[in-house]
């Protein structure tokens, strides 16, 4: 029945030629409006296992705390950066304006950011024994060595040090700034300097957070064209003339999304007519005829496009997987149309055509070995692993498109083409006399191949990084630099908690601190304890200032004596010591709350935020040296069982776990 239903449509495609030719005018423009609302998605998250519990940690991470929402400024000189203070004010002044752009963060101390917060509750941050040890300061002779160091650090000309001295004399907020910097708390800065400055003082960040989302390929294109703008409103504005001319660069998920989707596109549209052409002018030359030009293009050209369009609407979008298809559709999809010319050139005819039971013979052949080419490609779709499923999903149901179009167009057109009467017909029947001959040999030879590339295959060694799966633009590296240089958290591992409240995220991040600093110490850990210690801790450190005997007028007595001692003037501290109330108010707390209502959430939301209700918080694994990640995830376990580590180390290591048990799903 199938043969006869076949023989049928046949028929009808010769009688029916110009019918079937607006129908695949037809899909051909439905093909072209589809694939003119298909996006091209440079979203890396799109190329990780959804089903994965790492990768899921991964996402919440990035999309909560990472660098996805983020947009890196970064103004580079040659000369010191700070000298060219003027144009970074005018840039931020003119980015605060746009409507493109939520909130900018240029400098610690800018204004509405309240750090009074913090440097009045220093004790409270530094912890008991931090705040024991700090209060011993006070009493000679810690008192006095404390305020040599003080006229030490005078003799620097800085209006900024005497300020840190003044405000400072006994080092506390110097001792909280120096554990900041070992646990890596906060962007590695210069609390001196206007503005975060890298440490070869030759460059300043910007952290710029804009109003759309980085994948939003229109709002891209929008920003940067807003960013060109700001760029020549405050070049002109703040006339930076000098010699030295400031580089000012853009990194961050919005622009490695616009250069990939760019990316993308052009590496499709070059594969693709790349492909075309030459398979094209291969089979030119091979059959030398201009109308194998008209069978071959046709056919996979529609079928690629509609194939393109489907399968971008079915998966939400596509990813760079999209740019190595176009090949691969092209060569597996031409076999059938070669092999229907091929019957029509060396079939007996009658009345000068080839009778349609011949072409449908060889018709149902081509359907076979399509269906069977496409569905490998179609199982594909089932395994947890993006690149490979869109690439399945574009070859596999391409092949499909192709063979019904084949079968719809080829015969037709065929019936009303004559072949050359003075053709010799294609044959090889040198190559198969041998092959009848040496059968025996070219099984045992193959099968001796076959063992011998099997064994080799043990030692391949499959990259599945996801470093590797990330599209590489002059954006991606300007953010890997950019990290470098100022210590943002990439390349770290992270450990996410969530929860309703506030106070069982803080103690659950000092419960992990303790414990890999007791059997992981190679790993230093950054959390929320460094803005916001529990509310347990600020208890007993309002106690340990309590019994320490350091009230108000100790301390005032002991910091003024010993100013007098060191020739200090008799009101040279009079800021520290007008801040003593607040210093040593046992009373007061550090909040989430607080931080926010001073704007310091800046700060404190890279540790912990709060969405749909819920408050999620990361810890910061920094490692420096060798580590064990099963040896770590059973500390991280112990600790919390509903503790997710996370992180490209650990996303990595789930990836090479899944890269065979998904490969293995897929042949099967």
């Amino acid at each position: 029945m199938g043969q006869r239903l076949l023989i049928a449509w046949l028929e009808t495609t010769r009688r029916r030629a110009g019918t079937v030719l607006v129908a695949t005018g037809l899909v051909a423009a439905l093909g072209i409006w589809l694939v003119s609302r298909v996006a091209f998605d440079a979203n890396i998250l799109r190329l990780l296992p959804q089903r994965a519990p790492a990768v899921r940690s991964f996402q919440t991470f990035l999309r909560t705390f990472g660098s996805l929402d983020h947009l890196y400024i970064v103004f580079e000189s040659a000369d010191a950066v700070a000298e060219h203070e003027d144009l970074v004010d005018a840039y931020v002044a003119a980015l605060r304006r746009s409507p493109q752009v939520e909130s900018v963060d240029a400098e610690l101390l800018e204004p509405g950011k309240d750090w009074t917060y913090l440097s009045d509750r220093s004790l409270l941050l530094l912890g008991p024994d931090g705040a024991a040890e700090a209060l011993a300061r006070v009493r000679p002779p810690r008192v006095d060595a404390e305020l040599a160091h003080a006229r030490d650090l005078l003799s620097t000309p800085s209006k900024q040090v005497t300020e840190l001295v003044q405000q400072d004399p006994l080092g506390w907020l110097t001792a909280l700034r120096d554990r900041m910097d070992r646990e890596k708390g906060l962007i590695a800065f210069d609390p001196l300097a206007k503005g975060y400055i890298s440490a070869d003082g030759h460059s300043r960040l910007v952290i710029v957070k804009p109003a759309g989302a980085p994948f939003d390929i229109d709002f891209c294109k929008t920003l940067f064209q807003t960013l060109a703008a700001v760029e020549r409103e405050a070049r002109a504005a703040s006339q930076d003339t000098g010699g030295v001319p400031v580089q000012i660069q853009a990194a961050g998920a919005y622009r490695v999304s616009l250069e990939s989707e760019q990316l993308i596109r052009r590496d499709a549209i070059i594969n693709s007519v790349g492909s075309l052409v030459l398979l094209l002018v291969f089979v030119l030359v091979l059959f030398r005829t201009p109308w194998i030009m008209v069978y071959g293009f046709l056919p996979v050209v529609i079928g690629a496009v509609l194939a393109l369009g489907v399968a971008g609407h079915l998966l939400g979008g596509l990813s760079a997987a999209t740019s190595g298809s176009a090949g691969m559709l092209f060569g597996l999809g031409i076999d059938g149309i070669i092999l229907l010319y091929l019957r029509h050139l060396e079939a007996p005819r009658t009345n000068g055509a080839v009778p349609t039971a011949l072409l449908a013979g060889t018709a149902g052949s081509v359907i076979l070995a399509q269906l069977t080419t496409a569905a490998p490609f179609l199982g594909r779709v089932f395994i947890d692993f993006p690149p490979l499923q869109e690439l399945g999903a574009l070859v596999g149901l391409g092949i499909l498109f192709v063979c019904a179009l084949t079968i719809a167009l080829v015969p037709g057109w065929l019936a009303r083409t004559r072949p050359p009467a003075s053709r010799p017909p294609m044959r090889a029947d040198r190559l198969g006399r041998f092959v009848v001959r040496r059968a025996a040999p070219i099984v045992w030879t193959g099968l001796a191949v076959t063992v011998v590339l099997c064994a080799a295959a043990f030692r391949l060694r499959i990259d599945t990084r996801i470093e590797r799966l990330q599209t590489q633009t002059g954006g991606a590296q300007l953010e890997r630099d950019v990290a470098a240089r100022f210590s943002l958290p990439q390349d770290v591992l992270m450990v996410l908690n969530e929860g309703p409240a506030v106070d069982p995220l803080v103690e659950a991040d000092t419960r992990l601190t303790a414990a890999l600093a007791a059997e992981h110490p190679t790993i230093a850990v950054s959390g929320i304890g460094l803005l916001l210690p529990p509310a347990r801790a600020q208890a007993a450190t309002a106690e340990a200032i309590r019994t320490s005997g350091a009230t108000e007028d100790v301390v005032r007595r002991e910091v003024s004596a010993a100013a007098d001692r060191a020739g200090f003037r008799a009101a040279a501290f009079e800021p520290f010591l007008g801040r003593l109330p607040r210093l040593l108010d046992v009373g007061q707390r550090i909040t989430y709350e607080g931080l926010q209502e001073h704007g310091l959430d800046t700060f404190a939301s890279r540790f912990l935020t709060r969405r749909d209700g819920r408050y999620i918080a990361v810890t910061y694994l920094y490692p420096r040296g060798p580590m064990d990640l099963a040896a770590l995830r059973r500390t991280v376990a112990s600790v919390d069982p509903n503790l997710q580590l996370t992180g490209l180390g650990v996303v990595n290591a789930e990836l090479a776990r899944r890269a065979l048990p998904e490969f293995l799903k897929g042949v099967s």
